[in-house]
């Protein structure tokens, strides 16, 4: 079932993009294995609004990356801190 999961939201990203003017922007690299990512957050009423990803990496970092910005829209940015650390950890250990 995960592998499904991954394989789909590789296949086809959700949120896949920049904001034009994103309140929160985020962006790391592993110089290891090559993958860049970044995450962009818009804020309104305390919660996140939207959010994109961009960049590119191995199928498990740019479908987590897509799988995040589902989960987070709709929670506060600070709720979602430690996911997007989850996946800065998950993508620099491959």
């Amino acid at each position: 079932m995960l592998r499904q999961v991954k394989q789909e939201s590789y296949q086809n990203p959700r949120n896949y993009g920049t904001l034009e003017h994103p309140d929160i922007s985020y962006e790391d690299s592993n110089p290891v294995c090559g993958d860049e990512l970044r995450i962009d957050l818009q804020v309104q009423d305390g919660k996140v609004a939207d959010a994109r990803f961009s960049g590119h990496g191995c199928s498990i970092s740019e479908a987590s990356a897509s799988r995040l910005t589902e989960e987070i829209i709709g929670k506060t940015p600070l709720e979602k801190v430690k996911q997007i650390y989850a996946v800065k950890s998950k993508v620099t250990q491959c």
